[in-house]
């Protein structure tokens, strides 16, 4: 399940609007429906906020294949090693 399947899901079962969501969690609407229709992946300072809105615990949203974190990190091409300057003589 995705996290904005899965958000969905959750705001559903508590009859929130994205707007709703939005105030009731302090980020911005645009941002709230970014994530609702998975267009961007939430930080974790985003999911917490939304659980805290939603009434559950940040836990409700672990089984999510698509929340950004550490493994990111992991998942970043590493940066090509720098090209020597200087040339054949």
């Amino acid at each position: 399940m995705t996290f904005a399947e899965k958000l969905r899901e959750l705001r559903d079962a508590k009859g929130l609007s994205e707007a709703k969501l939005a105030d009731a969690s302090g980020l911005p609407f645009g941002t709230v429906h970014v994530y609702a229709i998975g267009r961007r992946r939430p930080s974790f300072a985003a999911v917490v906020k939304l659980a805290k809105a939603l009434g559950v615990t940040c836990e409700a949203f672990a089984e999510c294949d698509d929340i950004a974190g550490e493994d990111e990190e992991e998942k970043k091409p590493e940066k090509p090693a720098p090209k020597k300057k200087g040339g054949k003589k």
